[in-house]
Formats: C-alpha cells, sequence, structure tokens
C-alpha cells in the first residue's frame, strides 16, 4: 500500500534572490549575510540562513524553509522535500 501524508505545510525555495518571499514566510527565522562569491570584490550575493530550535543552518540554492505545524521553522533540502511532499491544490 502507499501513503501520502495528511498535513499540509507552508513552505518557500530558496532560489537566491527572492528574499521578499523568504522573509513573507519566515520574517524573524532567516537572515540574510552578503557574500563575494565571485570573489571580484563587487559582487555580494545574499546568503540566507534559517534560525531553528537548536541553531543557525545556512541555506543552499534549492533548499526549503519549512514552517512546521508548531510555527517552527527548518530547512530541507529540494530531494528530501520533493521526495515527502507535493504541491497541495
Amino acid at each position: 500500500m502507499k501513503f501520502r501524508r495528511k498535513e499540509i505545510i507552508e513552505a518557500v525555495q530558496w532560489n537566491g534572490t527572492n528574499q521578499n518571499e523568504v522573509k513573507a514566510l519566515a520574517a524573524q527565522f532567516v537572515m540574510f549575510d552578503y557574500a563575494d562569491t565571485n570573489h571580484d570584490g563587487k559582487t555580494f550575493d545574499p546568503v540566507l540562513k534559517v534560525k531553528t530550535r537548536e541553531k543557525i543552518i545556512p541555506a543552499k540554492i534549492g533548499d526549503y524553509v519549512v514552517r512546521g505545524k508548531k510555527g517552527d521553522f527548518s530547512l530541507m533540502a529540494k530531494k528530501d522535500f520533493e521526495s515527502i511532499y507535493e504541491e497541495a491544490k
């Protein structure tokens, strides 16, 4: 038999440029730093960090910021998230 999770969650996928969308979901649970990822001294890309119950975790492009049932936040890798959840209609 096959089973689907019954819970509906709120989540947003981090694409490296959607700071406003992530802030709208997680507000005080997210932070942004800026890093010179091109090492050119001119281009600074946003680096997302998510505050969970235990620690602050840096996100990778493609990770999902997930609001849990109790209002807490976590970070899930794209492959893990997409293997568990499907978009609710």
